[in-house]
This record gives structure tokens, C-alpha cells and sequence, in this order.
């Protein structure tokens, strides 16, 4: 599908989420623009993970409705145009991580691409370990290839679920930089869930900052520390108000009582 930058890829509107007793999500609405990069941050149980399932057709809403393009979610994932990462890998266990990295593409009915395929996974410190199982590799390892398959898919709208978690500080800015510009190279869309301010704001053009009991959004800041961001940016005094900022956002709405992850 074509798309011009100010359209609108993800459209929440009025979303509710309701789990037996818990409201997980509270009448959240949500736009973001074509090759937005937006990402949400907010504690524990306040229904981050929830938003970001139901953007991706994996969770049904209770009341409300999420598009992306303009159709239910589930058309996007089923022509290949919606990848998602989550919090913990999904590889496929009987396949190498090559094999995993090109597997969405084949299933879209795209080229697989492998050469390409392997200098990403190379780019990502993943050159020894092309031909090796999941069983074989660390979980951040696992982890670096779950991502890699999600940009290589060439989706043009990315949903990423505390991508990074699994890695070390090092590791995790890198595939941060890797992340930030695969999305400058290309037009795509990127929703990206994440518990680190400092993170969110390195990443995002807007951050959206949500809150617990119920799970809703108290605040969207547009981040005003220019781009391109490396990890020096984040020595910056800019870069240390707004993060200061987004903290005192979060502890003005925050509850004495959180729940697990959801």
C-alpha cells in the first residue's frame, strides 16, 4: 500500500480491555503517522503489552476498534505488512537462525533474500552463529535474531514489545542503532513498547507515557532532542530534561499497587 508521511497507519480509538475484574485498558486512543517512530513507556501492568497486542490482531478489544491502513489489523499481519517482536523470542526451535530470518518473507511470498539476510544477521555480531539452532544460542542471542527477522520481513509497520530486554547494555544500544536505521532507511511505521524513559526517548519521535489502574494515557511529549541521536546525545543536558520530564510525568500518576506485566 502506498503511503504518504502524514497518514495515519495505526488508528486506536476509544480501545477498552477488560481481563474477568481487571481494566487493562481504558478508553486509549492512539494515532500514528506514516515513518513515525512513537514509543510508549509507562510501569508495569499498565497495559502496554495489551495496546501493543491489540495493534498487532492478537488481542480483541472489549470496546473500541484498532486499524492499521485503514483495515482490521489481522489483513495487515496476513500479507506480510505487520511484523512484531516480543518480549521473549519466537523462533522456530527446528530451523538455523538463517532459516528463521527468511522464513516470514517466504511465507508472505516474498524473495528470502539470504544473502542479505546474513549480512543482518553479521550487522547484528550473529556472523558464527548463521547455521546454529535455537537450542545452541543464548537467550540474547535468540533474542538479536527475533529482531533481525522483524526487519528483514521489510513489514512497513513494526510492532516491538521490550525488544531489548534480554540484552545486555552494550548489546542492547547497538541493536538500538541498528533498529534506528533500518527505520531511516525505509518508510516504515514503528510502535515500540519499552519500561527505560531514557530508551523511549533516544528512539521515539513522540512518547507516549501511560499509567496504571486503569491502564490509559496521561501524557504524549514530542521529543525535541534533534535527530540523528547516538549514545553521546544521551550526555546531553537536552536529552536530561526530557527524561526528566517523562519521570515526572510517571510519578504524578503513579498507584501504590502494580500488577504483573499485561
Amino acid at each position: 500500500m502506498s503511503r504518504r508521511q502524514g497518514d495515519a497507519v495505526i488508528d486506536v480509538t476509544e480501545l477498552t480491555v477488560r481481563f474477568d475484574d481487571v481494566l487493562a485498558l481504558d478508553s486509549v486512543s492512539l494515532s500514528v503517522d506514516a515513518g513515525e517512530f512513537v514509543t510508549v513507556v509507562g510501569p508495569s501492568g499498565c497495559g502496554k503489552t495489551t495496546l501493543l497486542r491489540s495493534v498487532g490482531g492478537l488481542q480483541s478489544p472489549t470496546a473500541g476498534e484498532v486499524r492499521v491502513d485503514g483495515d482490521p489489523p489481522e489483513s495487515a499481519q496476513a500479507a506480510g505488512d505487520l511484523g512484531v517482536v516480543f518480549q521473549s523470542h519466537t523462533l522456530f526451535p527446528w530451523k538455523t537462525a538463517l532459516e528463521n530470518v527468511t522464513f516470514l518473507r517466504e511465507l508472505a511470498g516474498r524473495d528470502p533474500d539470504r544473502d542479505r539476510a546474513r549480512e543482518r544477521l553479521v550487522a547484528a555480531g550473529l556472523g558464527g552463529a548463521v547455521d546454529a539452532y535455537p537450542r545452541e544460542l543464548s537467550g540474547g542471542m535468540c533474542q538479536r535474531v527475533a529482531i533481525v527477522r522483524a526487519m528483514h520481513l521489510g513489514a512497513s509497520t513494526l510492532l516491538m514489545d521490550e525488544p531489548f530486554g534480554e540484552l545486555d547494555e552494550l548489546t542492547r544500544y547497538d541493536m538500538a542503532a541498528s533498529v534506528l536505521d533500518s527505520w531511516r532507511d525505509s518508510d516504515r511505521t514503528v510502535l515500540f513498547v519499552t519500561h527505560s524513559v531514557p530508551e523511549a526517548v533516544l528512539l521515539g519521535d513522540r512518547v507516549i507515557v501511560m499509567a496504571d489502574d486503569p491502564g490509559r494515557i496521561v501524557d504524549r511529549v514530542s521529543v525535541s532532542v534533534p535527530r540523528p541521536r547516538e549514545e553521546a546525545t544521551m550526555d546531553t543536558p537536552a536529552f536530561a530534561d526530557q527524561v526528566a520530564d517523562i519521570r515526572r510525568v510517571l510519578r504524578q500518576n503513579r498507584t501504590e499497587d502494580t500488577h504483573p506485566d499485561r
